[in-house]
């Protein structure tokens, strides 16, 4: 019996650990950038006092990812980010590292971690007279329940020996205490979204409420950033909120660019493809009626996608593009029209 249990709990253990290493990619492809990041911590300072007066003395506008002659980038944990910045005090020459250190549960040895990272991975390999990177750590964490771990151990009896201070400087960022009204005015609309996402991956009825605000967002966004930020939304969101809200909340996105009053060429295209197989499948019809069954079958097929793809393909885009809101039918009609010919004569020309 004691056999089993030890089991269960060591699958029970993988498979935590398997869910929270999923937030790690959607959190390093919007914060490996260092305009995002500096946004988030903006964000953050707001509602974090300790996170101010840590980054008060550091120029966040030069903030810039740790090349690897800075760090030994292979000791990193997988959702580790390290970034080099000016200092504001220490001369033209002076620089300190920036580490943002992801949580979506509660570690014990968080702290013990950060240390290892600080004076065994922060080091600055280009100067001789020391080495290390004088090092400010950030704790992000989007987890379900509340939790300060730098603040856990200044309640430890053995943190009055270093008068209740870290050997490092750090600050504890939760996600939750950030306000989606403040995502709302932020001016980098990708690190707001990622904020807010993260914010609410275990609170579905929160992720509802904050449905209009990433709408918002994203719509500032230009396509091609869109289409991929919804993508890694959707594919993140699939670890941690049932399946109904993640479709519900793509198909909104989704709509963006109908509500924008566009059409994209790739939305004509596929509404050419689709007047085309209905194009087919009517041809089809029509020369099986002609041929019989199994004859029928074979030229209605191989005719119907061969017309259905031309004309499909040139009447559709072409309708698309002069004006998305104009039905199919009524171009035809007005080109017959005024080419004065029927409406039939028209469709059966090829190009």
């Amino acid at each position: 019996m004691a056999k089993k249990t030890t089991r269960a709990t060591v699958r029970a253990k993988v498979k935590a650990e398997t869910t929270r290493r999923k937030h790690d990619p959607f959190f390093r492809y919007i914060y490996c950038i260092p305009e995002n990041t500096n946004a988030l911590l903006k964000l953050a300072q707001r509602r974090t006092p300790a996170l101010r007066r840590m980054l008060s003395n550091v120029d966040m506008e030069s903030l810039e990812p740790i090349p690897g002659r800075f760090s030994s980038v292979g000791e990193q944990g997988e959702a580790d980010l390290a970034f080099k910045a000016k200092s504001l005090t220490g001369g033209p020459d002076a620089f300190v590292g920036i580490l943002l250190e992801h949580k979506s549960v509660k570690k014990d040895d968080v702290l013990a971690q950060i240390y290892r990272y600080v004076f065994e991975v922060m080091v600055n390999k280009s100067r001789s007279d020391f080495m290390w990177l004088p090092t400010k750590a950030i704790i992000i964490y989007n987890g379900k329940t509340d939790w300060d771990p730098v603040n856990d151990f200044r309640k430890k009896r053995f943190a009055e020996f270093s008068g209740g201070d870290l050997p490092f400087e750090c600050a504890m960022v939760n996600l939750a205490n950030i306000r989606d009204t403040d995502c709302k005015d932020a001016d980098n609309a990708v690190a707001a979204i990622g904020t807010l996402v993260m914010k609410h991956a275990y609170d579905p009825d929160g992720l509802r409420g904050a449905g209009t605000i990433l709408t918002l967002l994203l719509d500032r966004l230009d396509n091609d950033t869109r289409a991929t930020v919804v993508k890694k939304i959707e594919l993140y969101l699939k670890s941690y909120v049932d399946r109904n809200l993640v479709k519900e909340m793509a198909m909104a996105f989704k709509s963006i660019g109908q509500r924008m009053g566009f059409v994209s060429i790739a939305d004509a295209e596929r509404k050419a493809k689709a007047v085309g197989r209905r194009k087919g499948l009517e041809e089809g019809r029509k020369v099986g009626c002609e041929l019989g069954v199994e004859e029928g079958r074979k030229v209605g097929v191989e005719e119907g996608r061969k017309v259905g793809r031309e004309e499909g393909l040139k009447v559709g885009i072409l309708q698309e593009q002069a004006n998305s809101e104009k039905k199919m039918r009524l171009f035809v009609k007005r080109i017959a029209k005024k080419m004065n010919v029927s409406e039939a004569e028209l469709l059966a020309l090829k190009p």
